[in-house]
C-alpha cells in the first residue's frame, strides 16, 4: 500500500499539476466567500458480494476510502485504494469497486452558500482526487467529525462544523505539501503529527504502529534514528511541555491540567511530571511566581523553558519539531501571576497574624492566667493532657488532638464517613467535582481543591490535617501545612492498601474500634457476596472500564474496583487486564482499541462518563467480539457512582451494583 501511495501521490484523476493548482485555488476562493454547512456524515461498509450501484452525489462531498476503490465519473486506471481522498460536486456519480474485503468509505456531504445567499457549485466541476501523504491524520479527524455528527445534541452539531473545517484544512494542506520524501521519514513525520494532534488521548506504541501500518519495533527504530528518542519518550516530552505551558499561563487545577495532557489520574501525573522535570507541578508553578511584585517577562516567551529537557539522555528531543500553534501565547483578563502574588501575601499576613495571636496568648500576664484558671478549673489544661503523639509514615512525631473537631482529609472522606466523622471541607477537582456517592452524608460540606492550596486550608481553620500519601507534602509543603494544624501523613506510596489506610485513620481519629468494626462488616458482606456469585454464575471473568469522550481506561487488578472484583468477589482476571496491571502504577490505565478488542471478559462494568447510552458505546465494531457484549452482560454506572474510588462505603456500593445486575 505504501509503494502504491508513493507512485500515486501526484495522480489527481488525470489533472496536470498546473490545472490541479488552479482548481484548488478556485475551491479555496469560493470557500472564503461562502458559508459551509455539513449535511450528513456517513460511514459506509458493504460486503464483497454486495451489489454496488453508482451513487449520484446530492451535494458537495468529500470521500475517504478505507477499503476497495472509489471513482467519480472516471475510469479505473491506476485505481487507488486505502487512504485515497476525493472531492466532488453535486451531481457527480460515485462508482465503487470492492476489494476482497468489500468496500468501506466515509462520505461527508456539505453545502456551500455564498454570503449573498446563493448556493455554490451548482454547475459540474472537475473532481479532485489524491493520495494524501498522511492519511492517518485525516482518518482521525474524520472520526472526530463522525462522532460529533452522530451525537444529536445541538452543541455537538456546532462542534461537527468545526471538525469539518479542521478536516478540510488538513486535506488542503496535504494537497499542497511537496510529495518527495522517503518512506521512513513519512512514517516518523506522521507519528509526530499524530501525537501533536492527539497527545491528550490514549496513545500506545502498538496503536501508533497499527495506524501507520508497521510493527512497533520498526517504528521505534525509525523514530530513534531520526530523533534520538523513542516515540513514547517524545509523547511524554510533548505532554510535559504542554503541561508546563498550562501551569505558566493558566489558573487551571492540577486535575484539569492532568486530564488535558492525557493523564486521568492527577497523582500519577504529578509523579510523572516530577520524574521528567525534577520538580512537582506545584513547585514548578510556585517557582515561576516566587517574586510577588516583579513580573518575569521571560514567562511570556513560549520557548523560554525549552532548554529544560525532561529527558537528560535525549538532548535532541526539543529539535524534533516545534508547534506552538496549539496554545496561543496571550495573557487575557487578569494576570494569573498578580492573583497568586496577592494570595501569597494574604496567606503570609494571615499566617503571621495567627502566630502573633498565639504568641500573645502564650505570654499573657500571670494575673490573667490565674483568673482564667479560677474561672474554668483545669479546662485549659485538659486538651494538652489528652493530646496523643503519633508517628506518621514519614517519621514525623505529630501531636494529635484527642477529639479533633475540624478535620481536613482530602480523598480520605470515605474512611471519615465510615467512622462517623464529617470533615470541614471535602475533596474536589475541576468545577467542584466531588465524590458523588458520598454526597448523602457530605452534601452540606464545602469543597476544597484536591491539591489543598495553603490559603484555602488556612481559611477552614482545621485542628487536624490528614494526608493520604507522601506526594501531597513533597518539598516544603509539610512544613507549611504543619504551621496551620497538626499534619499526619498516612502512607508513603501513591496508592496505599485501603484496609491499612482505614485502620490508620481510625487510630489518628481515636476511633480504632469503629475502624475495625467497619472493616469486619465489609469483609462479612464481601464473603457472602462472593459465595452467592459462585453459586449463581460460577467462575467468570470480569473487567471494569471507564469510558470518557476520548478514551477507554481499564482498572488495575489490584486497585479500586479491580481489588473488589478480583480479590473480594472472586472474578477471574482477563488476560488483557493482567498484562496492563503488570506495569501500571495508577488506578486506571489507557486501553488501546486493539487491546479492547482482545478483552476476554464475561462481564463488563462501565463507568460511563461519555454522556451517551451504554448501547451507543458498545455498538462500535471494536466491542463486537467481547464475550460480555455478545451475551448482553454489560452494565454501566454514572460518574457519580463509587466505581472510581475505594473504601468500605465505595466498595460496598460496588458489591451491591454487581449483585443487582449479575444475579438478577
Amino acid at each position: 500500500m505504501k509503494q502504491d501511495r508513493q507512485k500515486q501521490a501526484g495522480s489527481h484523476t488525470g489533472m496536470s499539476k498546473g490545472h490541479e493548482a488552479d482548481e484548488l485555488n478556485k475551491l479555496l476562493s469560493l470557500w472564503l466567500h461562502s458559508s459551509i454547512r455539513v449535511m450528513d456524515v456517513r460511514h459506509i461498509r458493504l460486503e464483497p458480494e454486495a451489489l454496488l450501484q453508482p451513487y449520484r452525489l446530492p451535494a458537495q462531498a468529500f470521500v475517504f476510502v478505507l477499503q476497495g476503490s472509489v471513482r467519480l465519473d472516471g475510469d479505473w486506471k491506476d485505481t487507488p485504494h486505502s487512504g485515497y481522498v476525493l472531492h466532488g460536486s453535486k451531481g457527480f456519480e460515485l462508482n465503487m469497486k470492492p476489494s476482497q474485503y468489500g468496500i468501506e468509505y466515509i462520505l461527508v456531504l456539505y453545502k456551500a452558500t455564498s454570503l449573498s445567499g446563493h448556493t455554490m457549485y451548482n454547475h459540474p466541476s472537475i473532481a479532485h482526487g489524491f493520495v494524501p501523504p498522511y492519511p492517518v491524520i485525516l482518518y482521525q479527524k474524520l472520526q472526530l467529525l463522525e462522532y460529533a455528527w452522530q451525537d444529536h445534541e445541538a452543541l455537538s452539531k456546532i462542534q461537527a462544523q468545526g471538525r469539518f473545517y479542521d478536516f478540510a484544512y488538513e486535506c488542503m494542506r496535504q494537497l499542497q505539501e511537496p510529495k518527495a520524501r522517503t518512506s521512513g521519514r513519512d512514517i516518523v513525520t506522521q507519528a509526530i503529527r499524530f501525537m501533536q494532534d492527539h497527545y491528550a488521548e490514549s496513545i500506545t506504541l502498538e496503536r501508533l504502529a497499527g495506524l501507520l501500518e508497521c510493527s512497533p519495533r520498526h517504528l521505534t527504530r525509525l523514530f530513534k534514528k531520526q530523533t534520538d528518542c523513542s516515540p513514547i519518550m517524545y509523547l511524554i516530552q510533548l505532554r510535559m511541555d504542554k503541561a508546563k505551558e498550562l501551569l505558566r499561563k493558566t489558573d487551571a487545577t492540577l486535575q484539569d491540567i492532568a486530564v488535558s495532557v492525557g493523564y486521568p489520574d492527577v497523582y500519577f501525573f504529578s509523579r510523572a511530571f516530577k520524574k521528567y522535570t525534577g520538580v512537582s507541578p506545584v513547585h514548578y508553578r510556585d517557582s515561576l511566581y516566587s517574586s510577588a511584585f516583579v513580573r518575569d517577562t521571560s514567562l511570556d516567551n513560549p520557548l523560554s523553558m525549552s532548554e529544560c529537557s525532561i529527558d537528560s539522555t535525549s538532548g535532541a528531543l526539543h529539535t524534533v519539531i516545534e508547534d506552538n500553534n496549539h496554545y496561543q501565547n496571550h495573557d487575557e483578563g487578569i494576570l494569573r501571576m498578580n492573583r497568586n502574588a496577592k494570595h501569597s501575601m494574604a496567606f503570609i499576613l494571615l499566617l503571621s497574624f495567627t502566630l502573633l495571636l498565639s504568641a500573645c496568648s502564650g505570654t499573657s500576664s500571670p494575673a490573667a492566667t490565674d483568673g482564667a484558671s479560677q474561672g474554668n478549673n483545669n479546662t485549659s489544661a485538659e486538651p494538652t493532657s489528652q493530646e496523643r503523639v503519633l508517628k506518621d509514615a514519614l517519621g514525623h512525631e505529630v501531636k494529635v488532638p484527642a477529639q479533633p473537631q475540624r478535620v481536613i482529609a482530602s480523598y480520605l472522606e470515605d474512611h471519615l464517613v465510615a467512622l462517623g466523622v464529617k470533615p470541614v471541607a471535602q475533596w474536589s477537582v475541576g468545577k467542584n467535582s466531588v465524590q458523588g456517592y458520598l454526597q448523602k452524608e457530605l452534601k452540606d460540606v464545602p469543597t476544597i481543591a484536591s491539591d489543598l492550596p495553603f490559603e484555602a486550608v488556612l481559611n477552614f481553620k482545621p485542628d487536624l490535617i490528614i494526608m493520604d500519601s507522601a506526594s501531597m507534602v513533597e518539598g516544603d509543603k509539610y512544613n507549611q501545612y504543619s504551621k496551620i494544624a497538626p499534619t499526619y501523613v498516612v502512607g508513603t506510596n501513591m496508592n496505599n492498601d485501603w484496609r491499612e489506610e482505614l485502620l490508620t485513620v481510625g487510630e489518628v481519629l481515636n476511633k480504632s474500634n469503629e475502624a475495625k468494626q467497619a472493616l469486619s462488616n465489609y469483609d462479612k458482606k464481601a464473603a457472602e457476596a462472593k459465595a452467592k456469585l459462585s453459586q449463581t454464575v460460577g467462575q467468570k471473568t470480569a473487567a471494569a472500564l471507564w469510558v470518557t469522550d476520548k478514551n477507554v481506561y481499564v482498572v488495575n487488578q489490584n486497585l479500586s474496583s479491580g481489588d473488589v472484583l478480583y480479590k473480594d468477589l472472586g472474578f477471574k482476571i482477563p488476560q488483557v487486564v493482567q498484562e496492563i496491571s503488570k506495569t501500571a502504577k495508577a488506578n486506571w490505565s489507557n486501553l488501546s482499541l486493539e487491546k479492547l478488542a482482545e478483552l476476554d471478559a464475561d462481564y463488563i462494568f462501565i463507568v460511563n462518563s461519555k454522556n451517551v447510552s451504554k448501547e451507543d458505546i458498545v455498538k462500535d465494531p471494536v466491542w463486537a467480539g467481547i464475550p460480555a457484549v455478545k451475551e448482553g452482560h454489560v452494565y454501566d454506572f454514572g460518574k457519580d457512582s463509587s466505581w472510581l474510588y475505594t473504601g468500605t462505603i465505595a466498595n460496598s456500593q460496588m458489591i451491591d451494583d454487581v449483585l443487582k445486575n449479575v444475579t438478577k
